[in-house]
Order: C-alpha cells, then sequence, then structure tokens
C-alpha cells in the first residue's frame, strides 16, 4: 500500500469538503498544483512549511505556459488559501506563505526572461557544448587534491562556464568526507565548505550572516529532504536578514539550489545567483543539476581514495613498527670472537620476513648460531619467527646440545595452532677454547664448508622442519672447522632469487661462487652479495635472503 498517496487522497477529500461550490475553481487550482509537485503521480505529496520553492517554480512554470498576472495572482491566492487550511487543520505547523511574500509580482519582465544562456544555438549544439563543460569539469575534479580543492575548483569552472560570479556550498557537519570542524560547529549542523565572489554583506564580519544560526532557507530544505532537484527561486533569507545589518548584496535576492548526494546520501547544497534578480535559464539548471552529479560521484571517489590512502598509511606504519621490532630481535652487532671471523646478510622481500639469523653467548664461552625459516613471508611469517625466536631464546643457553635445543622448540611449536607454518633450522654450538663445532639441522637447506683449499663441500645432516612432527627426531653432528675454514648458512631465498629471465640462482652457482671468495667471513659475504646483485640486476625480490658466513682464522 503506497501511504504517500493515502494521505494525498485523505488530504484532498477533506479540503475539498471544507470549501463551498464557489470555490470549486480554487480547488481545481489545487489539485493542478498537486499534480504538478508530485510529477504527475510519481511522488507523493507531503506539504511542508518550506514549499515556498515548489509554489514559486509552479508560479513561472504557469507564467511560461502563458498565464497572466491576473491568473497567476488567482493561483497564488488558491495555494495561500489551501496552505492556511493544511495548518489550520494540523497537517503543518506554518504556512509558506506566512514567511514570503508568494504573492507579489517579483516575476516582472526582465525576471521572467531568463538571462542569456551559457549555452547557445540549435539544440544539438547546446547539447554538446553542455557536454564539454562537463567534461572540463570532471578534468578539473579530478586534477584536485584534495576534496577543498575539489570544491573551489568546482565552483570556479561551473561559475565560469555559466559566466556567473556568485556561488557558495554549505555541507552538513557529519558530511563524512572533510573530518571534524577545528571550531564548535554551527547549531544548525552546516559549514561553509566552499565560496565565489560573496557580496558585500554576506562577505562582511567573517562572513557572520552567511554561518550564523539558524539554518537558512536553502539548508532547511535540504534537511527535511524538500531539495530533491535544482530548483531556480530559492528566496535567500540570509540575503534578506543581512540588509539589517545595512549590507550591500549587489542586486542579489534570489539563487538556484541544488543539491549534492554522495553514495545516495545528501551531503550538502551549492547555490548560484545572477546579478540582478535574474533567474537561472532551464540550460543553466540542467547544467548545474548535471554538474551536482558529477561532483558527487567526484566527491565519493575523493573520499574513497582518502579511505585508501589513510588505511594504507595505518599499515605502512603497523608494517614499519613490525619491521622495528623484528629488527630488534636480530643482533646490532656480532661478537668478536677469539680466531674467528662472523659476517651475516638480512634481506626481506617485503617490508618483513620469515628469515631470521642470531648468535647467542652461552655458559662456558660458547656460542649458538642459528638461521632459520618460517615458511611464507611478509607479516605473519614475521609473527610466527618472532614466537619461534622467544621460544629459542628461552632454552638456549639451558641445552648443550644443537638437536636436544631444535627437539624442545619443535615440541612447543606443535603445541601451538601453527597454520601449516613450519620452521626450517640450522643451529650449531662453536667452543672457541678447543675449536669443537656441531650443528644439528631441522629441514634446513645444509650450509656449505669452504675449505681453506678452495674445495667447497655440502655439510651431511637431515631432518624434519620444526611444527610439523611431534615424533621428529634430529641428531648432532661434529664438524672440523679449520682453520682457513669457513661455513656459509643460508635460506633458500638465495637459490630462489631471479635473474631478469626468470632463472634462479642454482646451488651449484651458489657452490661455485663461494669457492672463488676470500676465506675471511666478511670477505666471503661481500662477494656472495656481489654475485648475487649481478645475477638478480633489476628483477624483484620474491623470496627474504639470508646468509651467514663463520670464519676461522688461520
Amino acid at each position: 500500500m503506497d501511504t504517500g498517496n493515502n494521505v494525498e487522497m485523505d488530504l484532498i477529500e477533506q479540503y475539498s469538503a471544507s470549501i463551498s461550490r464557489k470555490e470549486k475553481g480554487t480547488l481545481q487550482d489545487v489539485l493542478d498544483y498537486i499534480n504538478w509537485e508530485t510529477n504527475h503521480g510519481e511522488y507523493p505529496f507531503n506539504p511542508h512549511p518550506s514549499d515556498d520553492v515548489a509554489i514559486r517554480t509552479y508560479l513561472l512554470d504557469s507564467h511560461i505556459r502563458g498565464s497572466n498576472q491576473l491568473a497567476l495572482h488567482r493561483i497564488a491566492t488558491s495555494l495561500e488559501h489551501f496552505y492556511h487550511w493544511i495548518k489550520a487543520s494540523g497537517w503543518i505547523e506554518d504556512s509558506p506563505f506566512e514567511e514570503f511574500n508568494l504573492k507579489r509580482q517579483f516575476f516582472g519582465l526582465k525576471h521572467i526572461l531568463p538571462r542569456h544562456d551559457a549555452f547557445r544555438g540549435l539544440p544539438e549544439q547546446r547539447e554538446i557544448a553542455r557536454l564539454r563543460a562537463l567534461n572540463r569539469l570532471a578534468e578539473s575534479t579530478n586534477l584536485a587534491p584534495d576534496v577543498h580543492s575539489m570544491l573551489d575548483v568546482t565552483l570556479e569552472t561551473m561559475l565560469g562556464e555559466m559566466t556567473l560570479k556568485t556561488a557558495w556550498i554549505s555541507l552538513k557537519v557529519d558530511n563524512g568526507l572533510l573530518g571534524q570542524p577545528a571550531n564548535p560547529p554551527p547549531e544548525h549542523g552546516f559549514i561553509l565548505a566552499a565560496s565565489r565572489n560573496l557580496p558585500p554583506s554576506l562577505e562582511k564580519s567573517n562572513r557572520y550572516y552567511l554561518t550564523r544560526p539558524p539554518e537558512c532557507h536553502c539548508q532547511q530544505l535540504l534537511r527535511t529532504g524538500q531539495l530533491k532537484r535544482g530548483v531556480n527561486v530559492v528566496e535567500c533569507s540570509r540575503l534578506r536578514d543581512s540588509m539589517e545589518g545595512k549590507g550591500k548584496r549587489g542586486g542579489l535576492m534570489f539563487h538556484a539550489s541544488v543539491p549534492i548526494r554522495v553514495n545516495k546520501q545528501t551531503i550538502g547544497v551549492m547555490n548560484f545567483a545572477a546579478e540582478n534578480w535574474q533567474l537561472l535559464s532551464a540550460s543553466d539548471l540542467q547544467f548545474l543539476t548535471a554538474g551536482a552529479k558529477q561532483l558527487g560521484s567526484a566527491l565519493e571517489r575523493a573520499h574513497l581514495y582518502d579511505l585508501v590512502r589513510g588505511e594504507h598509511s595505518r599499515l605502512e606504519q603497523e608494517l614499519e613498527m613490525a619491521r622495528k621490532m623484528q629488527i630488534s630481535l636480530f643482533p646490532e652487532v656480532l661478537p668478536k670472537i677469539n680466531g674467528y671471523s662472523l659476517a651475516a646478510f638480512w634481506q626481506p622481500a617485503n617490508e618483513t620476513s620469515g628469515d631470521y639469523y642470531n648468535v647467542f653467548k652461552l655458559p662456558g664461552g660458547r656460542w649458538g648460531f642459528i638461521v632459520a625459516d618460517v615458511c611464507g613471508k611478509g607479516a605473519p611469517a614475521a609473527m610466527r619467527m618472532a614466537m619461534t625466536h622467544g621460544l629459542i631464546r628461552d632454552r638456549v643457553e639451558k641445552e648443550t646440545s644443537p638437536a636436544a635445543l631444535l627437539a624442545q622448540v619443535n615440541l612447543a611449536l606443535c603445541s601451538q595452532d601453527m597454520d601449516m607454518q613450519f620452521v626450517t633450522s640450522f643451529y650449531a654450538i662453536l667452543d672457541p677454547k678447543n675449536a669443537s663445532f656441531k650443528y644439528a639441522i631441522a629441514g634446513h637447506p645444509p650450509p656449505f664448508l669452504r675449505k681453506a683449499s678452495g674445495q667447497v663441500e655440502k655439510l651431511a645432516g637431515k631432518g624434519i622442519a620444526l611444527g610439523v612432527s611431534l615424533d621428529a627426531i634430529y641428531k648432532d653432528i661434529n664438524l672440523d672447522l679449520a682453520p682457513g675454514d669457513s661455513l656459509v648458512a643460508y635460506t633458500d631465498g638465495v637459490t630462489d632469487a631471479n635473474s631478469p629471465t626468470n632463472k634462479s640462482y642454482e646451488i651449484d652457482q651458489l657452490k661455485t661462487a663461494i669457492g672463488s671468495a676470500p676465506a675471511h667471513a666478511e670477505a666471503l659475504l661481500d662477494h656472495l652479495q656481489s654475485t648475487l646483485i649481478d645475477w638478480v640486476k633489476q628483477a624483484p625480490n620474491y623470496d627474504d635472503i639470508t646468509l651467514l658466513a663463520i670464519g676461522r682464522k688461520q
């Protein structure tokens, strides 16, 4: 059931019953007005105190269709009687005829005859001119860096296209586009968002008459939902009130008003005024309405862009915090170990990484070395690695066996919900006092040993990655790290590094590069980095890369 139509029918029936037969002409004037206002039944008729705009527009339309001044006065009198009856019957609180003199003949010849069209020529030529103007408006709004600039450039462009001078935009405080105002918002809930060439009466006293409470007439129309489309004859209550201060209004009294809608919500109104009370032409109104829709779409895009940019900025900040947190897990500087040289390199594919290395000082002058890799990349892998670091940190000083440490960390990870993010690891313990070196592997690529002679061999050992199986078994392996020997541990990001032709840096290439490098850890690692850079060139890095070199001095 259409409630709006039922209300309209009840209203007409009650009004018809209240008038005499002699006043049936009045009833016909009212029915013609309601039929026009509802666009032949397309919209429900809901009378409102701010219907003065609709009444003026109807009178203007009637005049253009041939009604003379006598007929216009009769229609206005009929509508005045109708709205007084509506008020007396309790349908509305106030009649628009009480606040505005809608019967005065402000439709003089110079006002009724629209000003010269901004778009001239044959219909096809005018349409092409409008489309070109809208295209220029689109180009201007697309270049605007923010919402404020977009509003300003819209007024500037539209005024220029229509050869007008004065316009302003009021937005609801809760428009969702400009954020919260720095100062407490006006009581009427609107802010002046943009303006161009205001008359002195509105410009003076920091635009007091344009922003002071209460809401102006067009803002009331917007708030109450009466401003659904561009209208031509809004009597500007702010211009009228500004005359109290003896301000000059530049011949302005009426303006066209066009609602601004974003995401199906009406958020504000654009007002355009011509000098000497001239009414805007139908062509101008058509352009204003199209321009307002275009502005609404541009504002929606800008708002979405701002939201995305804000979210992107927030994510960047969070990733930067995560990166700093992860970097804090790595040693700030590598320790100096008598008789040995150390070097390390870490390069994440993203802001954060699932790769990890560290050097731990252990009881009895021993040192622990770990290189690990969480399955995956980015923030989730970094979080898993941070948890793994904590598990290792808690146990590393208590365990003298690399295999025992990996077994305990494995049990801890298996008890967690790892979402299939297992961890590969190489862990070794060095005792410089007796030059002993033992290690264990958990699913990690075995390191390479570069002997003093330059011969390179892959270390023995295997084991299941951490966090996969509670039954995993790890084994300690002793290594004779002789004087002049160097060990290179790495993650699979090294051998997954792609060239510009999408070829991987194979294990054999890494082995060759290690063999041709100096024995000292720092020089060895510098050589490996150089060969990787030569191989990758400008190709993107799809995986994290970590290298740890341990050399025994001769």
